[in-house]
């Protein structure tokens, strides 16, 4: 008897998402199709797969086991069949890249830049997903601790403190850190890397006027050359800022374990215009 490699593909995906509704829009399907898909897999191993309470669903002990190896399979073959359409595509190249990166260092140099065919980009702060056929190159904001092996060094983050200079006008150069507690400090998510540049500067304890945050980089830095409180930023990011007068890096102290990396994995590298935009970027360092 021939698999039901439908069912299967199916059963796959309902288990991935854990949702009949997401599974019929990842494969364009109604959810009484997905429904039935599942009864004809459930009837091939005359097992109970799953469970559904609502729109919970959940997976029964034999449910485990075939998705387990399952999982794994579709895995391998969507990385195969990724790895074959990313080399013989003839769509643009997709490049993942942070925001910020990629509108104070990326930008500027592409206008100046044509490679001769098209490419795609996607900006997100979220790490690549190469079984994305469409993906070739991701630029990563890494902690150096948990970028992969195949990951190359771009930029070092190097972060430090950066304000307009109009916040330090009445004071006395060299500017003491401990200065920062008369001021806003702008965070991302959380105080974790401000934190670890207050340690590094001898800080152990400092409260500043209050805390800010804002998920977006690009956002927080122009909140700084508004005037609005300190930013950590990456030195080489701000070069134009700072000779425009909009920013100031008044401290040197810098904090290294941020950087940006850019992310290629070999199978797509087999595509000549993958060849030639990392060659470009690496030249353009």
């Amino acid at each position: 008897m021939l698999l039901p490699f439908k069912s299967l593909l199916v059963f796959e995906t309902v288990t991935r998402n854990r949702s009949f509704t997401k599974a019929a829009s990842e494969l364009f399907v109604t959810q009484s199709a997905i429904s039935h898909q599942i009864k004809i897999l459930e009837e091939f191993f005359d097992v109970k797969l799953l469970d559904r309470t609502g729109s919970h669903v959940a997976l029964t002990e034999e449910g485990e086991i075939l998705y387990k190896d399952l999982s794994e399979a579709m895995f391998l073959l969507r990385r195969g069949v990724g790895s074959l359409k990313a080399k013989t595509s003839l769509s643009p190249i997709g490049i993942s890249v942070w925001p910020h990166f990629a509108m104070k260092w990326l930008s500027p140099r592409l206008s100046k830049t044509s490679f001769g065919f098209e490419s795609r980009f996607y900006h997100t702060t979220e790490s690549a997903d190469f079984t994305n056929a469409d993906i070739h190159i991701s630029i990563e904001w890494l902690h150096k601790n948990k970028a992969p092996k195949n990951a190359r060094l771009l930029i070092p983050g190097n972060l430090t403190p950066a304000c307009h200079p109009s916040l330090l006008e009445s004071l006395n150069e060299p500017i003491d850190p401990i200065v920062l507690e008369r001021f806003v400090l702008l965070h991302e998510a959380d105080t974790t890397s401000w934190y670890e540049w207050l340690r590094l500067a001898g800080i152990t304890e400092l409260k500043p006027i209050s805390n800010q945050y804002y998920s977006d980089t690009n956002v927080r830095q122009q909140a700084a050359i508004e005037k609005q409180g300190f930013a950590l930023v990456c030195p080489e990011l701000v070069t134009d800022d700072v000779a425009a007068g909009r920013l100031i890096l008044p401290f040197n102290y810098f904090i290294d374990s941020y950087s940006y990396y850019l992310i290629t994995p070999e199978d797509r590298m087999a595509n000549p215009k993958v060849r030639l935009f990392v060659h470009w970027i690496t030249e353009q360092l």
